[in-house]
């Protein structure tokens, strides 16, 4: 039912995306409508299509895809850049190390740590205090969540990693930091394009008048 419902977050997320230009009672309507047909039960519910062919996604992909709605919706971010860039940044960076070990490029399996590997949880923890110290709350929700909804077991799944991440959701998490840092130097470049032509816009000082210098 969990995975279901992610599905269908994830879903509504983005027929929002899609449909920005609609009006938003048509929006909102639709989406209330996708995510009522998503969590009907196989094969009449659209979540059970979607999982079969692209599999169970995360819980981080499914508080992403609240946020997603809460800002399409409200017109307000719920979840600031600067958090979002920190939970697309980590996300990215466990996929570094999961994804490239777990297909063969070394020895270790890193799929095996998230078996309940007291290490691996620690690690995390350590991870979502450095974080929470640094202010960046956001990825220590994702990671508490992960881990408590791991301990209920309340996915198909009995793996840390699964709870975590998905290869959608990494996908994902990456073509918003490239996007991200296109915007940013879009920015920064326009700045100082108005810079400069402010700078050129700015009077002159009047020239000395002759003979006041000695």
């Amino acid at each position: 039912m969990i995975s279901s419902l992610i599905c269908a977050l994830v879903l509504a997320a983005i027929w929002l995306r899609l449909s920005a230009r609609l009006p938003l009672p048509v929006r909102g309507g639709l989406a209330v409508a996708l995510v009522v047909w998503s969590l009907l039960p196989f094969p009449v519910g659209l979540a059970g299509w979607v999982m079969s062919y692209l599999s169970h996604l995360s819980i981080t992909s499914g508080l992403l895809a609240v946020a997603a709605i809460h800002h399409r919706l409200r017109g307000r971010y719920w979840l600031p850049v600067g958090q979002l860039r920190a939970v697309c940044v980590m996300l990215v960076g466990l996929a570094l190390f999961f994804y490239p070990m777990s297909l063969g490029s070394s020895y270790a399996d890193p799929y095996a740590l998230g078996f309940g590997d007291i290490l691996f949880s620690s690690v995390l923890l350590l991870i979502g205090l450095f974080a929470w110290m640094n202010r960046a709350y956001a990825p220590c929700v994702v990671l508490i969540a992960a881990q408590g909804a791991f301990y209920f077991n309340l996915l198909h799944s009995d793996n840390l990693w699964d709870y975590l991440i998905d290869p959608w959701l990494v996908f994902w998490a990456t073509g918003w930091l490239v996007r991200d840092r296109l915007v940013v130097r879009r920015d920064v470049r326009a700045a100082r394009r108005q810079a400069a032509t402010l700078a050129g816009e700015a009077p002159r000082p009047a020239s000395e008048p002759a003979g006041s210098r000695s």
